[in-house]
């Protein structure tokens, strides 16, 4: 019988999507050591770790295994960051064209079905593997706005955006964030900057708004409790709660970062906001 990994008993839970995620990010942090203290079984001395995780239209797998040596093969197609995007894209339901359109876009030769992602950092090797369900549904089309992101992939807002925001937040890049998600209404022009962005969608029992604006950086900022929030431990918190994790684990993600949210406030309503260079970004949260 399989022993389950540390984590499933310290935070009595089964694997999830969020799993795939956070191992993929710590792998681009090269942090092996916290892969394997939360995802191998308790007192194992092996180095490989394989996660099974069914989505609404698709079965994952991810494999993580460290060779003695550097394996050199032309399989290693990619990067733990696209393998990342490509996961919270199918957990997210976009369409199955839309996917296989970014993964070709990238250059990667995969089949179909399944998709085959692989890469290695140092003697470390991650295969990613995903089967769609058969029989496979017809796409449903879904209303969305008018932001140049939803016009362009015909699809509306969801958390794939937030995160996605998250991460240009946290490199800079203001006016990929300004370009992808102004509507038609908000569109910056060589006259004019924009004042900023809005999103509202619904992100497991959450009502979240995702506020994004440039600011001043000649006045004095007060920054308001429960202060200045990392865009990681945004990304967490958001990820939990869409894949419904308990409340006292989305309060340990805020709380061991020194954030002090009681349960309380995670039952009714809170706010996390980011301050970088001269763009602000605010997450206000409120239980459905």
């Amino acid at each position: 019988m399989t022993q389950p990994c540390t984590l499933c008993v310290t935070e009595n839970r089964a694997i999830d999507g969020f799993d795939l995620i956070t191992i993929l990010g710590l792998m681009k942090e090269y942090n092996l050591p916290e892969i394997w203290r939360r995802y191998l079984a308790k007192d194992s001395q092996d180095h490989t770790v394989s996660l099974y995780v069914r989505a609404q239209h698709y079965f994952l797998e991810l494999h993580v295994q460290k060779m003695q040596r550097i394996i050199l093969s032309e399989k290693f197609n990619t990067n733990p960051f696209f393998m990342q995007q490509v996961i919270q894209r199918i957990i997210a339901s976009h369409d199955h064209d839309l996917i296989m359109g970014k993964i070709r876009n990238q250059g990667i030769d995969t089949c179909d079905n399944p998709i085959s992602l692989s890469c290695s950092l140092g003697n470390t090797i991650i295969d990613l593997i995903v089967n769609k369900n058969d029989p496979f549904p017809e796409p449903i089309e879904k209303p969305c706005g008018k932001t140049h992101i939803e016009m362009l992939e015909k699809r509306p807002l969801d958390i794939y955006d937030l995160s996605s925001m998250l991460y240009l937040c946290q490199q800079n890049l203001t006016e990929a964030i300004f370009r992808r998600y102004l509507d038609d209404f908000g569109t910056a022009t060589e006259e004019r900057t924009p004042a900023g962005v809005k999103i509202s969608i619904r992100i497991g029992d959450y009502d979240v708004c995702s506020e994004f604006h440039l600011m001043s950086t000649s006045e004095e900022l007060i920054v308001r409790p429960p202060g200045n929030v990392a865009a990681s431990t945004m990304h967490q918190v958001l990820q939990r709660m869409n894949f419904r994790h308990s409340p006292s684990l989305i309060l340990k993600e805020l709380h061991e970062v020194g954030l002090t949210i009681n349960p309380e406030e995670l039952e009714r309503e809170f706010t996390l906001r980011r301050y970088i260079n001269n763009t602000s970004l605010t997450l206000s949260f409120r239980r459905a």
